[in-house]
């Protein structure tokens, strides 16, 4: 199964490869191994397994239908990079959830700088 935005995301059984294909695509993707090798003991981030040059590999999780917005709220403040406010957090396709039932944030390459790029 394939995902695209600024990265085509190709979904594998256990892993994710998020493979950026313009300049806002490759900023997520070496966005997210910074917040991951910053956050991962305290945040519920998707385990990061390799980068280079914002072509990412990550755990695959289970698919989830929604993300409680106390959640989300839990997530931005654990992570200060996040308190802005063009980010996509909210967005459930973002998310999924582990083995024990914690919700996992799956995508989490985006910053103030790069939600900026998106507007016109």
């Amino acid at each position: 199964m394939f995902r695209i935005s600024t990265r085509l995301a190709i979904l594998l059984q256990g892993i994710v490869i998020k493979i950026p294909f313009e300049y806002k695509g490759m900023l997520q993707g070496i966005n997210e191994k910074m917040i991951w090798k910053k956050y991962k003991d305290v945040a519920p981030l998707a385990e990061l397994k390799w980068e280079f040059l914002g072509i990412i590999i990550q755990k695959r999780y289970t698919h989830v239908d929604h993300i409680p917005m106390e959640e989300v709220e839990r997530v931005k403040t654990i992570i200060p990079e996040f308190q802005f406010e063009n980010g996509d957090l909210w967005n459930y396709e973002n998310w999924g959830m582990d083995e024990e039932g914690n919700y996992i944030l799956l995508d989490y390459g985006n910053s103030k700088y790069v939600a900026s790029l998106y507007k016109k």
